[in-house]
Protein backbone atom coordinates (compact mmCIF):
# COMPACT_ATOMS: atom_id res chain seq x y z
CA UNK A 1 0.00 0.00 0.00
CA UNK A 2 1.72 3.36 -1.05
CA UNK A 3 0.97 6.70 0.88
CA UNK A 4 -2.14 7.82 0.36
CA UNK A 5 -1.38 11.52 0.91
CA UNK A 6 1.72 14.26 2.32
CA UNK A 7 1.01 15.77 5.65
CA UNK A 8 3.24 18.74 6.71
CA UNK A 9 2.15 19.60 10.21
CA UNK A 10 3.67 23.78 10.68
CA UNK A 11 2.85 25.91 14.04
CA UNK A 12 -0.64 27.04 13.04
CA UNK A 13 -1.92 24.97 10.09
CA UNK A 14 -1.39 21.51 8.70
CA UNK A 15 -1.32 20.72 5.00
CA UNK A 16 -2.39 17.57 3.53
CA UNK A 17 -1.54 16.97 0.12
CA UNK A 18 -3.28 14.40 -2.37
CA UNK A 19 -2.13 13.18 -5.64
CA UNK A 20 -5.41 14.15 -6.83
CA UNK A 21 -7.71 17.01 -6.48
CA UNK A 22 -10.78 14.75 -5.82
CA UNK A 23 -9.55 12.81 -3.22
CA UNK A 24 -8.54 16.39 -1.20
CA UNK A 25 -12.59 17.14 -2.11
CA UNK A 26 -13.80 13.85 -0.53
CA UNK A 27 -11.79 14.27 2.57
CA UNK A 28 -12.35 17.65 2.79
CA UNK A 29 -16.37 17.55 2.35
CA UNK A 30 -16.13 15.59 5.83
CA UNK A 31 -14.88 18.28 7.63
CA UNK A 32 -17.16 20.67 6.20
CA UNK A 33 -20.18 18.16 7.04
CA UNK A 34 -19.21 17.81 10.49
CA UNK A 35 -17.38 21.39 11.19
CA UNK A 36 -18.47 20.09 15.04
CA UNK A 37 -16.45 16.89 14.81
CA UNK A 38 -12.64 18.28 13.59
CA UNK A 39 -10.50 20.99 13.40
CA UNK A 40 -10.82 24.01 11.06
CA UNK A 41 -10.59 23.29 7.55
CA UNK A 42 -8.91 26.49 6.58
CA UNK A 43 -9.05 26.22 2.50
CA UNK A 44 -8.76 23.59 0.32
CA UNK A 45 -6.75 24.61 -2.73
CA UNK A 46 -6.12 22.02 -5.68
CA UNK A 47 -5.22 18.91 -4.08
CA UNK A 48 -4.39 19.98 -1.16
CA UNK A 49 -6.22 20.29 2.39
CA UNK A 50 -4.87 23.27 4.61
CA UNK A 51 -6.22 22.84 8.01
CA UNK A 52 -5.78 24.35 11.84
CA UNK A 53 -2.79 22.73 13.71
CA UNK A 54 -3.86 20.77 16.85
CA UNK A 55 -1.99 18.48 18.97
CA UNK A 56 -2.73 14.71 19.11
CA UNK A 57 -3.87 12.77 21.93
CA UNK A 58 -0.29 10.62 21.00
CA UNK A 59 1.66 13.74 21.55
CA UNK A 60 -0.33 14.61 25.04
CA UNK A 61 -0.28 11.31 26.83
CA UNK A 62 -1.50 12.79 29.99
CA UNK A 63 -5.02 14.00 27.80
CA UNK A 64 -7.41 11.41 27.63
CA UNK A 65 -10.39 12.54 27.47
CA UNK A 66 -12.50 8.96 26.95
CA UNK A 67 -15.89 10.63 28.18
CA UNK A 68 -16.19 13.43 25.61
CA UNK A 69 -14.86 10.87 23.14
CA UNK A 70 -17.55 8.40 23.19
CA UNK A 71 -19.84 11.26 23.05
CA UNK A 72 -18.32 12.79 20.07
CA UNK A 73 -18.38 9.28 18.68
CA UNK A 74 -21.58 8.63 19.26
CA UNK A 75 -22.89 12.29 18.00
CA UNK A 76 -21.02 11.46 14.42
CA UNK A 77 -22.86 8.06 14.48
CA UNK A 78 -26.28 9.88 15.32
CA UNK A 79 -25.58 11.54 11.93
CA UNK A 80 -25.02 7.81 10.04
CA UNK A 81 -21.39 8.11 9.79
CA UNK A 82 -18.62 6.11 10.92
CA UNK A 83 -14.90 7.42 10.75
CA UNK A 84 -13.40 3.97 10.37
CA UNK A 85 -9.73 5.57 11.85
CA UNK A 86 -10.50 6.32 15.17
CA UNK A 87 -6.86 6.23 17.12
CA UNK A 88 -5.15 8.27 18.97
CA UNK A 89 -3.31 9.70 16.61
CA UNK A 90 -6.46 10.72 14.91
CA UNK A 91 -7.93 12.41 17.64
CA UNK A 92 -6.70 15.95 18.51
CA UNK A 93 -7.62 18.59 21.09
CA UNK A 94 -9.60 21.56 20.27
CA UNK A 95 -8.77 24.54 22.16
CA UNK A 96 -11.53 24.04 24.68
CA UNK A 97 -9.70 20.63 25.63
CA UNK A 98 -12.56 18.58 23.51
CA UNK A 99 -11.47 15.92 21.06
CA UNK A 100 -12.31 16.27 17.56
CA UNK A 101 -11.23 13.86 14.89
CA UNK A 102 -9.00 14.30 11.75
CA UNK A 103 -8.01 12.03 9.18
CA UNK A 104 -11.16 11.53 7.40
CA UNK A 105 -10.30 10.26 4.45
CA UNK A 106 -12.16 6.83 5.10
CA UNK A 107 -15.25 7.77 6.79
CA UNK A 108 -18.28 6.88 5.14
CA UNK A 109 -22.22 7.42 6.16
CA UNK A 110 -24.26 4.38 6.06
CA UNK A 111 -27.03 3.42 8.66
CA UNK A 112 -26.23 0.99 10.88
CA UNK A 113 -27.53 0.02 14.67
CA UNK A 114 -24.01 0.69 15.99
CA UNK A 115 -21.09 2.43 15.49
CA UNK A 116 -17.99 1.06 13.57
CA UNK A 117 -15.48 3.50 15.72
CA UNK A 118 -17.31 2.29 18.88
CA UNK A 119 -18.01 -1.39 18.44
CA UNK A 120 -15.41 -2.49 15.22
CA UNK A 121 -16.66 -3.98 11.69
CA UNK A 122 -18.22 -6.64 13.26
CA UNK A 123 -20.88 -5.74 15.84
CA UNK A 124 -21.29 -2.50 13.47
CA UNK A 125 -21.92 -4.74 9.90
CA UNK A 126 -20.00 -1.74 8.53
CA UNK A 127 -16.97 -2.71 6.42
CA UNK A 128 -13.25 -2.28 6.90
CA UNK A 129 -11.94 0.38 4.44
CA UNK A 130 -9.94 -1.03 1.25
CA UNK A 131 -7.21 0.73 2.63
CA UNK A 132 -6.58 -0.79 5.86
CA UNK A 133 -7.58 -4.19 4.33
CA UNK A 134 -4.53 -6.94 5.66
CA UNK A 135 -4.18 -4.38 8.67
CA UNK A 136 -6.02 -4.32 12.02
CA UNK A 137 -9.08 -2.26 12.00
CA UNK A 138 -8.88 0.94 13.69
CA UNK A 139 -11.65 1.16 15.82
CA UNK A 140 -11.91 2.29 19.50
CA UNK A 141 -11.43 -1.62 21.01
CA UNK A 142 -9.15 -2.48 18.39
CA UNK A 143 -6.28 -4.69 19.36
CA UNK A 144 -4.22 -2.47 17.53
CA UNK A 145 -1.32 -0.35 19.74
CA UNK A 146 -2.72 2.78 19.15
CA UNK A 147 -6.57 2.27 19.86
CA UNK A 148 -8.15 4.14 22.17
CA UNK A 149 -8.46 0.76 24.81
CA UNK A 150 -5.07 -0.31 24.69
CA UNK A 151 -3.87 3.24 25.12
CA UNK A 152 -6.11 4.82 27.38
CA UNK A 153 -6.70 0.87 28.94
CA UNK A 154 -10.36 1.88 28.87
CA UNK A 155 -13.73 0.53 26.73
CA UNK A 156 -16.07 2.48 24.85
CA UNK A 157 -19.06 1.02 27.09
CA UNK A 158 -17.40 3.33 30.82
CA UNK A 159 -14.36 4.91 31.30
CA UNK A 160 -11.90 4.07 33.63
CA UNK A 161 -9.48 6.97 33.52
CA UNK A 162 -10.82 9.82 35.65
CA UNK A 163 -9.26 12.32 33.15
CA UNK A 164 -12.33 10.93 30.64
Amino acid sequence: MGRRAAVTVGRSHTVKRYESPAAAAAEAAWYQRLPWAAPRLLDVDGAALVLETRSTARQLPWWQPADALRELLTAVHAEGVHHRDVHVGNIVQAADGAPLLIDWETALERSSALSYDLHGPDASGIPVPAIHEGMTPQWWGSAQKSSIRMRWRTSCSSSTNPAG
